[in-house]
């Protein structure tokens, strides 16, 4: 009895001394880097700061853009995310002259740094060179219009970081810090979002199932009438399934044939990703050719992307799809920069209209708004309520927005390209998700 008593205070004052211990460590290395993190601060020269002219998080990426007069001569000047211990490069562009740098993260709108790849913790963007063989920092000044932003990471095994990055005061001197925690999204919050183009009120292109032409009441004189909006719809939700599958938080902009969506206001199609925090939007459509008979040439995949976007994930999304779904990409020459990649650029009388906007102009943004509108500032979005019978796009001049995508899947009055959409919608699917795989891993 007396054996066990024993037994147990020994116990008792092994878990004492143990739980003791871990509060010292804790202590120490909580003490120890804040230690760090003021040292680091408290050596920063504040009297010649770097400035940020333009910042944004377009998709996963955060790029910005700026200038810096390097008064000190300083040597092997880099870009850096520091936590006072740790330097995390940050890729850049200089442009200089004399002392006189101009820079940038990255050329790409959906380049820069990677936020998916931040490990916890706080860290300082700093500018990072030598003098007299010493390290010296300098910080960074906010020359915008916008202030902090907010970053939730893709969802990994349910969890997710949240990163607050915010224009910050030390000894009211400007720092810019990045706080990441870990977290779980939000209610209102997604990793993607689809929006299946066309709805209830807006059929899209009609065709049938033998290629005979469609009448002018909507109907086909022989064979199934199929409607751009309900194919739109199926391969939509077969890829939020698969998402879905992964792990991934995933928001549709509608569910059902008979939903309708506005283009803009609150939760539309060019605005859901980005009321929804969503890191990369999916506009699903199908293309026509508009020639009867249903063998037309056109036929196969045209994805259009952003413009200055860079091509990486865009060709994945080529590869995989036209693999998995056995079909191939479009012969179109217009607008093509690759092999099944599509890039609208702006046209001379587009730009004049955004420098110059038209008073009360009744008219439709451009068919691409998808990629344009999502986009905000990094896609040149524009529609900021000048138009009569349009609602303003609440993000047209946001800086933090989803990464854009618009598939024109195949053509839908190519007889082929039908029957395979119509089969095989789960592969097309797979070859949009492989794809996000691929390039997300």
């Amino acid at each position: 009895m007396k054996k066990k008593k024993r037994r147990k205070r020994i116990i008792k004052l092994f878990l004492f001394i143990t739980i003791i211990i871990l509060i010292i460590l804790g202590l120490f290395f909580v003490s120890k880097n804040f230690l760090t993190k003021t040292h680091l601060l408290e050596t920063i020269n504040y009297q010649n700061y770097g400035h940020i002219t333009y910042y944004d998080i377009y998709g996963i990426h955060l790029n910005f853009k700026g200038n810096f007069q390097n008064k000190d001569n300083a040597q092997n000047l880099k870009l850096v995310l520091t936590d006072g211990q740790n330097d995390i490069k940050i890729p850049w562009k200089l442009t200089q002259n004399g002392n006189e740098y101009e820079f940038a993260t990255s050329n790409y709108i959906n380049d820069g740094i990677n936020l998916e790849k931040l490990n916890q913790g706080t860290y300082y963007l700093l500018i990072k060179g030598k003098l007299n063989e010493e390290n010296i920092y300098y910080s960074l000044k906010n020359n915008t219009e916008y202030k902090n932003l907010e970053y939730y990471s893709l969802t990994k095994n349910g969890k997710n970081n949240k990163i607050d990055i915010n224009w910050d005061k030390f000894n009211k001197n400007s720092i810019l810090s990045f706080n990441i925690k870990e977290t779980t999204l939000p209610n209102n919050v997604y990793d993607f979002t689809i929006d299946p183009g066309h709805d209830a009120n807006d059929a899209g292109k009609l065709a049938c199932s033998n290629g005979s032409p469609v009448t002018n009441s909507g109907l086909c004189r022989s064979g199934t009438l199929y409607k751009e909006s309900d194919v739109n719809l199926a391969l939509a939700k077969e890829i939020k399934k698969q998402l879905e599958n992964l792990g991934y938080k995933v928001k549709m902009t509608r569910e059902n044939k008979t939903d309708t969506v506005k283009s803009y206001g609150h939760m539309g199609a060019a605005t859901t990703a980005n009321d929804t925090k969503s890191k990369f939007n999916l506009a699903i459509h199908h293309n026509s050719s508009g020639i009867i008979g249903g063998s037309s040439s056109l036929k196969g995949l045209e994805l259009y992307i952003a413009n200055d976007t860079k091509l990486d994930l865009a060709k994945l999304f080529v590869k995989n799809i036209t693999k998995y779904a056995n079909t191939t990409t479009s012969p179109k020459d217009l607008d093509k920069v690759t092999d099944g990649i599509y890039q609208r650029f702006f046209t001379e009388d587009e730009i004049a209209e955004e420098q110059n906007p038209p008073a009360n102009k009744n008219t439709n943004t451009i068919y691409y708004y998808f990629l344009r509108e999502v986009g905000g500032i990094a896609t040149h979005a524009y529609n900021d309520g000048r138009y009569e019978n349009m609602d303003e796009n609440p993000y047209y001049n946001s800086n933090n927005t989803a990464e854009s995508y618009l598939f024109e899947m195949g053509y839908l009055d190519n007889v082929q390209d039908l029957r395979n959409i119509q089969s095989n919608k789960e592969g097309y699917a797979k070859g949009v998700v492989t794809a996000l795989q691929e390039y997300l891993k």
